[in-house]
């Protein structure tokens, strides 16, 4: 049985790792992890916490000679990057990987840190796959768009069966660091609480999503090549369907610009309704005031009127438009607002929408309102292939009758 693997804890973004990495070549192991050591140390108290908001102000107050030294440098030298209170994960994941020795207590690149620092497709490939962030990505493009909830079990069964990880808790902070680390490198992207590939992680996953953590067993041609074939051939149906995916999603949103301004008001009454709100109606009146539909929603217990504007536009929205529909929401006997938009909202916009003392308004961009849109199957069709596998497993069962003597036989 092959060996347990302990995956990389607090995994960091590569480019914060690759900063770390350059700052302490040359500088003493010990003091490395001295340095972690004296910071971990300060617990505090529930009466008496520590304050960690501030790097400059506690770095100085709190370490003195080569420990306030160490840290002030990878503070200071990572352009902030790196906080010392929190680089355990920096040194994990260079000694999971072996990007590093201390031959002597001083610390020195191995061939892979220098791969690693190249950017080294291949040594972050098999990053990837040691640290379950292959899988991750494989799951994305054949669900996206994926919430944590659809990919969770598929990185759950990887720790089960092939890490030392067990806790729950524990695996759904792996999940969320290894989620961060793809969209750092721009392989994945987010809207709202879904995530879904971009063309560089079809392409990186079509180069390296079959990848194996011991390539070895390829080149050997032992037992276990056919369930990697198998594997392999799993994978390009995955990458195929996320590039039907991206297509569909691209004509969907090139339609929508195209659309007729009262259709695309419909469009977005028939989402709504998807969406459970009730009442939905189109004003579709010349003093609207702004707002185009007006819809029920329960919330538990509590029954409220929400109105929306529709806006089909590239450019982005600006804070006047908020402001406007927020002096229209008694005309309609509302208490909260929605703007969705084909386009984008200005910083300005994002900020106002939930200020304090005035009423919310939920802020929907275009790459939102595709996501919703997809989810509910409104302008895209599902089609379902058959893809059938040979089990092995299931034939299992009729072993133990070679184990019996043939009918008549003596024995």
């Amino acid at each position: 049985m092959a060996e347990r693997r302990s995956l990389t804890a607090w995994l960091p973004s590569y480019s914060d790792a690759q900063c770390f990495l350059r700052i302490i070549e040359g500088t003493s192991y010990r003091q490395l992890r001295g340095m972690i050591a004296k910071v971990l140390g300060q617990t505090g108290t529930p009466q008496s916490p520590v304050n960690w908001s501030d790097p400059d102000k506690w770095i100085r107050e709190r370490l003195t000679g080569e420990d306030r030294a160490f840290a002030l440098r990878l503070w200071e030298e990572s352009d902030q990057a790196v906080n010392p209170r929190y680089c355990q994960g920096h040194v994990s994941i260079c000694e999971t990987h072996k990007l590093f020795v201390y031959s002597d207590d001083t610390i020195s690149f191995t061939n892979a840190g220098r791969k690693f620092l190249e950017n080294d497709a291949e040594q972050l490939s098999r990053m990837d796959d040691y640290d379950g962030i292959l899988l991750i990505l494989s799951e994305i493009a054949a669900k996206g768009p994926a919430q944590r909830k659809h990919i969770f079990d598929a990185f759950r069964l990887f720790c089960h069966t092939q890490t030392t990880w067990r806790a729950d808790g524990s695996v759904k902070d792996a999940l969320g660091m290894r989620l961060e680390n793809l969209l750092q490198r721009d392989l994945i992207e987010k809207s709202g609480r879904s995530y879904r590939i971009t063309i560089f992680g079809l392409d990186y996953l079509e180069q390296f999503g079959a990848l194996t953590v011991d390539d070895k067993r390829l080149a050997s041609g032992s037992r276990e090549s056919a369930p990697i074939a198998r594997e392999n051939q799993q994978n390009n149906i995955f990458q195929l369907a996320a590039r039907q995916r991206a297509i569909a999603r691209e004509q969907l949103a090139h339609h929508l610009q195209s659309m007729n301004p009262y259709q695309f008001e419909h469009l977005i009454k028939r989402l709504l309704e998807e969406m459970d709100y009730d009442n939905v109606k189109v004003t579709g009146g010349s003093n609207d005031k702004g707002v185009d539909v007006v819809a029920d929603k329960e919330f538990g217990i509590s029954h409220v009127r929400e109105v929306i504007q529709v806006k089909r536009q590239q450019s982005k929205i600006g804070r006047p438009i908020l402001d406007s529909l927020r002096g229209s929401l008694h005309r309609f006997d509302a208490v909260t607002a929605t703007i969705i938009t084909t386009g984008g909202y200005s910083k300005a916009a994002i900020n106002a929408a939930f200020e304090k003392g005035v009423a919310p308004i939920t802020l929907i961009d275009g790459e939102r309102l595709l996501d919703l849109l997809m989810e509910k199957d409104i302008g895209i069709s599902r089609k379902k292939v058959e893809f059938l596998e040979f089990d092995e497993e299931s034939l299992s069962q009729f072993e133990v009758y070679s184990a019996l003597p043939a009918i008549g036989q003596q024995e």
